[in-house]
């Protein structure tokens, strides 16, 4: 059992989202990330943890928000008892061509960059993104390391916009490269081909698309997937499989993708 504690007197108790993202490093077997509202790091499989960061939240406080028109009290039924915590670290994803190179996304619109998984600094505006959106998926270029893929998921506010976009120099600036996705298909994940660095695929609300440009272009991809709601992806690079996790129909492989990156 690994086991992240708060043990500092008088700190806060950490605060943990229900898909709590956690990995091992491609640069260190015995290296695992770990976040909370604070991203940890062991070097000893989990025997011993640091803390690498302070809170990355916006530290805002979601009860200062009106909900259907009003102010609720904390004994309103069901109040902050059927959600997650607020304010909490949603997606990490440390860069495969460069250690130490980090990224976090939380629930509350903000990525924070680290490039030696000590100092950390907001990433820029997201263009077309409105603000406190919670950022659904991060993805580190296998090929170059200036370059970062993020998808943020505002269903919440009844938004079912697919917001996905792309930095060339490590956060510090985004496009838009959502092109033609469905105007009601939220993105939940995307992963690249570890072979062509311009065949993207993402999970949408209601199934995947792939791009054989980078995204500048889009095409659904069926192979008898049905229209279900795509939480996650990896590429199985042995096999080169694409592995799918729905919400609410199980898994889906599909195999041999490299054939897709011929298609016009």
């Amino acid at each position: 059992m690994i086991s992240v504690r708060s043990h500092a007197k008088g700190e806060d108790t950490y605060k943990w989202y229900w898909d709590t993202p956690l990995f091992i490093s491609k640069h260190s077997p015995t290296r695992l990330y770990v976040a909370a509202n604070k991203v940890f790091r062991s070097d000893d499989r989990g025997n011993t943890w640091q803390v690498i960061s302070e809170d990355l939240s916006t530290g805002t406080d979601r009860n200062t928000w009106p909900v259907m028109g009003k102010y609720w009290s904390a004994d309103a039924v069901a109040k902050d008892v059927s959600t997650s915590q607020y304010g909490l670290i949603v997606s990490l994803e440390e860069s495969p061509v460069k250690e130490n190179l980090i990224y976090a996304g939380t629930d509350d619109g903000l990525i924070q960059v680290t490039g030696d998984a000590k100092a950390w600094s907001k990433a820029g505006k997201f263009p077309g993104v409105p603000e406190y959106t919670f950022v659904a998926d991060i993805l580190a270029s296998q090929f170059d390391e200036n370059v970062v893929f993020a998808a943020f998921d505002n269903i919440k506010r009844d938004d079912f916009k697919p917001y996905l976009l792309k930095s060339s120099d490590k956060g510090k600036t985004w496009v838009s490269i959502a092109s033609n996705l469905p105007e009601n298909g939220t993105v939940h994940s995307i992963v690249q081909d570890h072979v062509n660095p311009d065949l993207l695929f993402v999970g949408t609300e209601f199934g995947v698309y792939f791009s054989i440009d980078g995204g500048g272009q889009w095409t659904a991809l069926k192979s008898g997937l049905p229209t279900i709601s795509v939480r996650d992806m990896v590429i199985q690079k042995r096999e080169n499989d694409l592995v799918l996790a729905t919400f609410g129909r199980g898994f889906y492989i599909i195999g041999r993708l490299h054939p897709a990156a011929d298609c016009q």
